[in-house]
């Protein structure tokens, strides 16, 4: 009788938040020229916004939950590897043929204590071809273990003290020749480094600054012809025989919005994420607000691609739509779907329809390679901006507000705001908004046949 009864319990504990294991984010790690290499995941306990490293007690969720065959296809992209923040203990050893160790690299837990169990499952897992990270300032006992050292590939480096290590990286590369830095910083935002910054480093954690476009007078007709279809848009008020002739001026931008409508897994993943309501009343097929949406997304991929093709002129550059780094792109789709997500269960039937590409918006700036406030005073883009506004856009501006401050790592802010407005913020429903953003976001990537670097340039 006891036994059948810490059997129970052992799985209660098992099934009970704090023992989940949930993506908070996904960074990109680039090198200095902007270029992604591969992905690094912020995991939190299934109970919390702290993210960070995945504990030794929140590792069987993550192998089973997180790392299943279909997440790692979507989390890792087109790269060979992801880094992953945890601790090598036995678990990943004992289920190495379910997620691939050649897929991984383990970012060790800081100041790690090399007890038995985790020196032997961290040689068997370098043997089986995981590779191992640290940061250089919270080696612990790694240093005093030549045969652990040798493991390291990947060191972390504060990007606010790059000198300060400068004599322990030396020495470091002694021993190992290949051994790669990778500047962090604690803060996040949609760009982490200038490139005078990443410079200093192997790779960094986040995004480098693109070269932002230069003018010569006024913003040429093309951008104005993207930001106005934009407003309307966002307006609803638009004619779509117009739109229509637009469309035909930009044959990326029209080969975009044919792809998206064709793809079949986009129309199966679209039509899945919406609520029930919506499926009863939409008779489960695409509705102009989709239509809408895919639109939207194909005005940002010829903004986006158009720019980085001016910007290679300007610079007298050979252009090649293969070596754009889409990264800013990306990260708008995600965001703009998770707000679309929240928009959906806390918005009316009037806001709600403007959630995803209010959210998506929010990355106009990166569309246009251009600052912020340049953008943003744009007067075709007045009534969107205002979302991101402080006091702007009602509900939705509050949603916007409150999910830009949890992504830049500024939890309690996001909390406090969220308080403050009243809002409640679920966290089982934000990390299942998460997880189904990245899966849609990657269906429309392959939809429009962006093709990232692989990693073999890395």
């Amino acid at each position: 009788m006891s036994d059948n009864r810490n059997i129970f319990t052992n799985k209660l504990d098992f099934d009970s938040p704090s023992m989940q294991c949930k993506v908070f984010d996904r960074l990109a790690v680039q090198n200095p020229l902007g270029k992604t290499q591969f992905y690094c995941l912020e995991l939190s306990a299934g109970n919390t916004f702290d993210f960070g490293f995945c504990r030794k007690e929140n590792v069987q969720s993550l192998l089973r939950e997180v790392l299943t065959v279909v997440n790692m296809k979507v989390l890792r992209g087109s790269y060979e590897r992801i880094m992953i923040p945890s601790v090598p203990c036995s678990l990943w050893v004992k289920q190495a043929r379910k997620y691939d160790p050649k897929t991984v690299i383990m970012w060790l837990e800081n100041s790690l204590e090399l007890t038995e169990e985790y020196k032997e499952s961290l040689l068997r897992l370098y043997k089986q071809g995981m590779k191992f990270a640290v940061r250089v300032d919270a080696m612990g006992e790694i240093p005093t273990n030549s045969e652990v050292l040798s493991c390291i590939d990947y060191v972390l480096v504060d990007a606010a003290k790059p000198q300060e290590y400068a004599d322990i990286l030396s020495s470091l590369k002694k021993n190992n020749k290949n051994l790669k830095t990778i500047g962090f910083k604690d803060t996040c935002s949609i760009f982490n480094f200038a490139i005078n910054e990443a410079s200093n480093f192997d790779y960094v954690l986040g995004m480098v600054q693109s070269e932002l476009i230069k003018y010569d007078g006024v913003r040429p007709k093309w951008q104005h012809d993207m930001l106005r279809l934009f407003a309307q848009l966002y307006s609803s008020f638009y004619d779509i025989k117009e739109v229509g002739e637009i469309v035909a001026q930009y044959p990326l931008m029209g080969t975009a919005m044919k792809k998206l409508m064709s793809s079949k897994a986009l129309t199966a993943l679209t039509l899945r994420s919406k609520t029930k309501n919506q499926m009863l009343a939409e008779n489960q097929s695409l509705t102009q607000n989709d239509l809408r949406n895919y639109l939207v997304i194909s005005v940002a991929f010829n903004l986006f691609t158009l720019t980085d093709k001016k910007i290679s002129d300007i610079n007298h550059l050979p252009f090649d739509m293969r070596n754009i780094n889409y990264e800013p792109f990306i990260q708008a789709l995600v965001f703009g779907k998770i707000v679309d997500f929240m928009g959906q269960d806390l918005c009316d039937d009037i806001s709600a329809p403007q959630a995803f590409i209010s959210g998506f918006m929010r990355y106009c700036h990166v569309f246009l390679h251009d600052t912020e406030k340049a953008t943003f005073s744009e007067f075709p883009l007045d009534a969107v901006s205002s979302c991101f506004k402080e006091g702007g856009g009602e509900q939705l501006g509050k949603i916007i507000r409150t999910l830009s401050l949890l992504f830049e790592h500024k939890v309690a802010e996001a909390l406090e705001l969220a308080y403050e407005e009243g809002m409640e913020l679920y966290k089982d429903k934000i990390y299942n908004y998460i997880s189904q953003a990245f899966l849609w976001a990657d269906t429309v990537l392959k939809a429009l046949d962006i093709a990232q670097n692989s990693a073999e340039s890395a």
